[in-house]
């Protein structure tokens, strides 16, 4: 006699989890780019509870400043000023600020003097001018804190882009 009941037993067990108002979405965000997720997508009209966990990521600074001394200039899209102007002393290092690609080495901007320009993972570009001396090579592959100019008496300037935009290197300089 039980085992006649046994199946109608756990046919009912399986449908009351189905029709029960207490289930819960678990969503697992492992996305660094937060901005471009959508949260419509998971809104529901029922009485669902929804609990988001996210990845906690230490981030680390991959970016090293190109030169010890003051900022005398900031990044301004409305003053013209594309990059950093350093307060600088003739003979100091010049750093690359991460791993990369040198892609030019020359003088044929003469408002820039001997110049620099570093292609960097993800579409990043660094460019270091106002330069007394170039210890790099068009084609050399660089490391993060790696000697590649030493600074003359003009303040050394530095630009930042992404693919062709100037950004504010501010932002991703330590």
């Amino acid at each position: 006699m039980l085992i006649k009941f046994l199946p109608l037993g756990l046919v009912f067990l399986l449908t009351t989890g189905c029709f029960s108002s207490q289930q819960e979405i678990i969503i697992v965000e492992k996305s660094t780019n937060l901005q471009n997720i959508s949260q419509q997508k998971f809104a529901n009209n029922t009485t669902k509870t929804r609990k988001t966990k996210q990845k906690i990521v230490k981030k680390t600074n991959r970016w090293s400043i190109p030169v010890e001394g003051n900022i005398s200039k900031t990044f301004s899209t409305r003053n013209k000023h594309l990059g950093l102007t350093f307060d600088t002393k003739t003979g100091q290092n010049v750093r690359a600020i991460r791993d990369g690609k040198v892609v030019y080495v020359g003088n044929k901007m003469k408002s820039h003097g001997k110049m620099i320009i570093i292609r960097h993972p993800f579409g990043f570009y660094s460019s270091y001018t106002q330069n007394k001396a170039l210890m790099v090579e068009n084609n050399d592959a660089v490391t993060k804190g790696q000697i590649i100019a030493i600074t003359s008496k003009v303040p050394f300037y530095f630009e930042m882009k992404k693919f062709k935009q100037p950004i504010d290197p501010l932002k991703y300089l330590k």
